[in-house]
């Protein structure tokens, strides 16, 4: 049957979910958040390395820029969704309490960025917007620590870049926490 070794009787599935967010404060009137999240689920094709096909969406929003005393741009959102596969290697025995891991996959991305430019010289505010699509390359390094028979926590650093073999590829790192139940 895929998904177990025939030496060994554990699950043979997982499902996870990871989430984070951030805000930091550049200023009096200026913020930075981030909202991000990972879902998915993971085959498990022998006892340390598991085929995972993951969903991650990014949100990140900046409030206010200021590129000169007089050009600002406002309300600058990027969202980023990849859809991946790749694999879940375990650096740990089944039976370890906590198993630290790495991940690496390959997909499909989407980045849209959208912001409000305005002179304030002129008074005038122009939208603009920006889209990146290709091919993306996902990292991650993390540890899991096992709570119950069927439940991890996961604690993840990961990168992802959009046409990560081009000159000028767009690259993003996080972490995220979360929860992986094995079924």
């Amino acid at each position: 049957m895929l998904g177990i070794s025939p030496a060994w009787a554990g699950p043979a599935f997982e499902v996870f979910g990871k989430a984070a967010y951030s805000r930091t404060n550049l200023g009096v009137d200026q913020y930075t958040q981030t909202l991000s999240g990972a879902t998915g689920m993971a085959v498990i094709l022998i006892p340390q390395i598991r085929l995972e096909g993951r969903y991650t969406l990014q949100n990140q929003y900046q409030n206010r820029l200021s590129l000169s005393a007089s050009d600002i741009l406002t309300n600058f959102k990027v969202q980023t969704a990849i859809y991946s596969i790749g694999l879940d290697i375990s650096l740990a025995g089944q039976r370890s309490t906590f198993v630290p891991f790495i991940f690496f996959g390959a997909g499909y991305a989407e980045s849209v960025r959208t912001w409000d430019y305005t002179n304030t010289l002129l008074g005038q505010t122009t939208p603009g917007t920006d889209r990146r699509t290709g091919l993306a390359g996902q990292m991650g390094l993390g540890v899991r620590w096992r709570i119950a028979k069927s439940a991890a926590i996961d604690i993840e650093a990961n990168a992802y870049s959009i046409d990560f073999y081009k000159p000028g590829a767009l690259v993003d790192v996080s972490g995220n926490a979360g929860i992986r139940l094995y079924l």
